[in-house]
C-alpha cells in the first residue's frame, strides 16, 4: 500500500540518487519509503504534510534505533520535504535531532610536529622485510597531509598522471561525496614533491602511486601508514593509548590541523570570514559546511577566538549532526 506522495518519492529518488554513494543512498531510500508506508497507513489523502504526520514517524524510533539512526532518518525525510516545498506543497520541516559527537582530534602542537617531522626524516623500518623506500615515502607523506589537508585515502590513491608538476597542483579523480577536485601545492613542497619522485624513479611511468606498495603496482596499504605514524608518535613520546571506541592520535588529525590553521590564517590576513569559510569547505571537499563546522568546532583550545568567530557566521544555519570522516 502506497500513499498519496509515492509517485512524488519516486520521481524524488533517482535525483537525490545522482548526489549519494550506494550505502548511503539505500538508507536515505528505506528511510522515505517506511515514511510512505506511515503515510498511507494514516490514511493520507490530502496533499500536504502535517507536523502531526512527521511526529507519529519519528517518536517510535527512539524505542528502537539509536539517536544518530533517527537523525540519518529524519536527515533523509527533510530533504524530501524541502523537495516537496520547492513543488509549493504545505509541509512541516522537522529540526534534525542533535547528536553528541564522540571524535575529538588531537591537534598537535608546532612542537610535537617539529618532533614528529624530525623523527620521519630519521626514519628507519625495523626490519630487512620492510620496504626500504618508506625511508622516503613516510616523510613526503606526513609533509603532504599536513600542508595539503588530504584525507589519507584519498592521497594515497594520487598516481604520478594526476599530478601537474608545471601549475604544482594535484587532480583527485574519485573522493568522498563523488566529487573531484583540484588541490594546490605550495612552491616549496612542490619542488619537494618532484624530488621525492625522482628518487624514487616513480617519473617513468604515469600509473606508478606517489606512494607505491613494495610490489610497485599498488599503493601503500592505508593499515601500514597508520602502522607507522604511531610507531613514530611513540619514539617522540607524544602518543598517548586512545580510548575504547575513539580513534584517539591519528593520521586524519592533519586534516583536522589544516582546516584549523587555514581558517586562523585567513582570518589574521583580514580576508572576511564570508569569504573564507566557503572556499574552505570546497577545497576539503566537503559536502556542505556543514562538515567544514566540525572540523572547526574542535580547535577551541588551541584558537578560541576563532572558533568565536565561525560561530557567530554559522550561528542559525547549520543544525547540529552527526560526525562523518
Amino acid at each position: 500500500m502506497n500513499s498519496i506522495f509515492y509517485k512524488d518519492m519516486m520521481e524524488y529518488l533517482p535525483l537525490r540518487e545522482k548526489t549519494l554513494v550506494p550505502h548511503t543512498f539505500a538508507a536515505d531510500r528505506r528511510a522515505l519509503l517506511s515514511f510512505d508506508r506511515h503515510l498511507a497507513e494514516r490514511g493520507k489523502s490530502e496533499r500536504c504534510i502535517t507536523e502531526d504526520d512527521v511526529i507519529s514517524w519519528i517518536q517510535p524510533m527512539y524505542s528502537s534505533c539509536s539517536r544518530s539512526g533517527v537523525s540519518h532518518r529524519v536527515g533523509a525525510l527533510r530533504m524530501f520535504l524541502q523537495y516537496l516545498r520547492h513543488e509549493e506543497i504545505p509541509v512541516y520541516i522537522p529540526p534534525r535531532p542533535r547528536v553528541p559527537g564522540t571524535y575529538m582530534p588531537h591537534l598537535f602542537s608546532d612542537e610535537e610536529l617539529a618532533k614528529l617531522f624530525c623523527a620521519a626524516d630519521n626514519f628507519t623500518p625495523k626490519t630487512s622485510k620492510d620496504d626500504p623506500r618508506l625511508r622516503m615515502e613516510f616523510p613526503m607523506l606526513l609533509r603532504m597531509l599536513y600542508s595539503c589537508g588530504f584525507r589519507l585515502g584519498e592521497l594515497l590513491a594520487v598516481q604520478v598522471r594526476d599530478v601537474d608538476f608545471v601549475r604544482g597542483v594535484i587532480f583527485l579523480r574519485d573522493t568522498k561525496n563523488k566529487k573531484q577536485r583540484i588541490v594546490p601545492l605550495g612552491n616549496t613542497l612542490s619542488e619537494m614533491l618532484n624530488c621525492y619522485c625522482l628518487a624514487m624513479e616513480l617519473l617513468n611511468d604515469p600509473d606508478n602511486y606517489l606512494f607505491p606498495a613494495k610490489n610497485r603496482r599498488q599503493s601503500l596499504p592505508q593499515s601500514t601508514a597508520r602502522y607507522w605514524f604511531r610507531e613514530l608518535l611513540k619514539i617522540t613520546d607524544i602518543y598517548v593509548e586512545a580510548e575504547a571506541h575513539t580513534r584517539g592520535q591519528c593520521l586524519h588529525c592533519f586534516r583536522h590541523l589544516f582546516a584549523v590553521k587555514s581558517f586562523s590564517q585567513t582570518e589574521q590576513a583580514g580576508r572576511s570570514i564570508r569569504d573564507s569559510i566557503p572556499f574552505l569547505s570546497v577545497y576539503l571537499g566537503h559536502g556542505s559546511m556543514e562538515e567544514t563546522e566540525r572540523y572547526l568546532k574542535f580547535s577551541n583550545d588551541m584558537f578560541p577566538e576563532h572558533t568565536s568567530l565561525f560561530e557567530t557566521y554559522a550561528e542559525g544555519i547549520f543544525p547540529e549532526v552527526c560526525y562523518e570522516e
